[in-house]
C-alpha cells in the first residue's frame, strides 16, 4: 500500500492535503512524506510510525541515530552512505554478525545486498524519514544537505527544526519589510567549491558544442516524466549558447540552487561544482527579485548598484569577468514562480534569440509541471 493511501484510509490527512503534497513533490522533489511534513500536515513522528507500518521494520529513532557505533559507521564511506541513504547504527547480539542500519523510507533489496557486502554482516533494516536521515548524514558524515531540505520556514512550521532543537527556524516572514532601501542583507557566505567531487561529477571538456536544438529542448520538456528531465533539457540547451545557466527553486522567500551549467572558458574553477547548497534571499533589489515579482523575464544590468545577490552567485560559480547584463526567466505554475532560470553571456548582452527561447522553454516547463501534477494526483 502506498503512503498516501494509508494516510487517507486512517484519516491522518485529507484528500486536498495529499494533493497539495503531491503537487509540491512534483515541483520541489523529495519524498511524499517529506512534503507532507514540510507543509505541516503531519509530523516526523507520525510519518515514522506509518513508514514502519508499511515496511514492517522498526523505527530508527533519534536516540538510535545519535548513539551510533562509530567503528561500524566508518565501514561505510560518506559517498556510499549518501548514495544508499543509509546510516549504520549498531551491531546486534553478542556475535556482532548482524548490524542495524537506518534506511530511508522504502527498503530496496538491492540496497540491503550492497550494505551486506560493504559492512560484511547481515543487515537488519530500520526505517527513517528522509528529512531525519539527511540531517544525520550531515551530522555523522559531514555531507551537507541540499538547501532545498533546510527550509527557513515561518516560526513553528520548519520541519527540520522538529528533528533537533539545534536547528531553530529562521523568521523570514518579514524578510522584504526588513530589507534596507540601499540593498539587501545577505545570508552567511556560501561556497560551492569545497565539496568533494563525487564519482558522478566529471570535469567539463574544453570544447562546448551546442548540445541540444531549441526544438529538441521543447520536445524533451513536453514529454518529461520527472522534474529532473525538465532541468536536464534546460541545461543541455545552455551548452554552446550561454556562458552560465542556473535553475533555482523558489520557496519561502528564497532561491535555492537546483541545477547549473558553466562554460569551461568562463570560469576559474575546474569543472561544474554542485550548486545544491546555494541559497539566495528574495528581497531588496536584484534581477532575481524583479523576475519573481513581475512574473516576467528580467533582461539587462542588475538593478542594484551593489549587485549583492548577483556578485555572490558569480563568485560561487567562479565566473570571470563579471557579466554586464543577465537574463532571469521565471517558470510559473498557477501564476506563482516555482523556478527562476538565470543565464548570462560574457561577450555582451544575452542574445535576443536566447532570451526568446528561454522564455518559450519556461512556458513549456509550466505546461509540463501541470501535466506531471495531474498524473501524480491520478496515480
Amino acid at each position: 500500500m502506498k503512503l498516501g493511501t494509508l494516510l487517507l484510509r486512517n484519516a491522518a490527512i485529507g484528500l486536498s492535503q495529499l494533493e497539495a503534497a503531491l503537487r509540491n513533490q512534483v515541483l520541489y522533489g523529495g519524498r511524499l512524506g517529506t512534503n507532507l511534513v514540510e507543509l505541516g500536515f503531519i509530523d516526523l513522528e507520525l510519518l515514522s510510525s506509518y513508514l514502519s507500518e508499511m515496511s514492517g521494520f522498526p523505527i530508527a529513532t533519534p536516540s538510535l541515530l545519535d548513539d551510533v557505533e562509530h567503528d561500524l559507521l566508518h565501514k561505510l564511506t560518506a559517498d556510499d552512505a549518501h548514495r544508499l541513504r543509509a546510516i549504520p547504527l549498531a551491531y546486534l547480539g553478542d556475535g556482532r554478525d548482524t548490524a542495524a542500519v537506518a534506511v530511508v523510507e522504502t527498503v530496496d533489496a538491492a540496497v540491503i545486498d550492497e550494505l551486506r557486502a560493504k559492512l560484511g554482516v547481515a543487515i537488519k533494516p530500520y526505517v527513517v524519514p528522509e528529512l531525519r536521515a539527511l540531517y544525520y548524514l550531515e551530522k555523522h558524515y559531514g555531507l551537507p544537505r541540499r538547501a532545498r531540505f533546510i527550509r527557513s520556514g515561518r516560526p513553528g512550521t520548519d520541519p527540520v527544526a522538529s528533528i533537533t532543537p539545534a536547528e531553530p527556524p529562521a523568521d523570514v516572514g518579514n524578510r522584504r519589510r526588513e530589507q534596507p532601501a540601499q540593498g539587501m542583507v545577505m545570508p552567511p557566505a556560501f561556497t560551492l567549491a569545497p565539496r568533494r567531487r563525487r564519482p558522478s561529477q566529471a570535469p567539463l571538456g574544453e570544447e562546448v558544442p551546442v548540445a541540444s536544438s531549441f526544438q529538441d529542448a521543447c520536445d524533451r520538456i513536453d514529454t518529461a516524466q520527472h522534474r529532473e528531465e525538465i532541468a536536464d533539457a534546460l541545461i543541455d540547451y545552455a551548452r554552446g549558447r550561454c556562458d552560465a545557466l542556473v535553475v533555482l527553486l523558489i520557496r519561502d522567500g528564497n532561491a535555492f540552487g537546483w541545477r547549473g551549467y558553466v562554460a569551461p572558458s568562463s570560469t576559474t574553477k575546474p569543472g561544474l561544482t554542485e550548486i545544491d547548497e546555494l541559497s539566495l534571499p528574495l528581497g531588496g533589489a536584484s534581477s532575481f527579485q524583479s523576475a519573481h515579482d513581475a512574473g516576467a523575464p528580467f533582461v539587462g544590468a542588475p538593478p542594484s548598484t551593489a549587485r549583492p545577490v548577483e556578485v555572490k552567485l558569480w563568485q560561487a560559480l567562479g565566473v570571470t569577468p563579471e557579466p554586464v547584463e543577465v537574463v532571469v526567466v521565471p517558470i510559473l505554475v498557477k501564476q506563482r514562480a516555482v523556478n527562476l532560470v538565470y543565464a548570462h553571456t560574457l561577450g555582451g548582452p544575452p542574445p535576443s534569440q536566447v532570451v526568446t527561447e528561454l522564455t518559450e522553454l519556461a512556458t513549456h516547463a509550466q505546461t509540463a509541471y501541470l501535466r506531471l501534477i495531474r498524473v501524480a494526483r491520478g496515480s
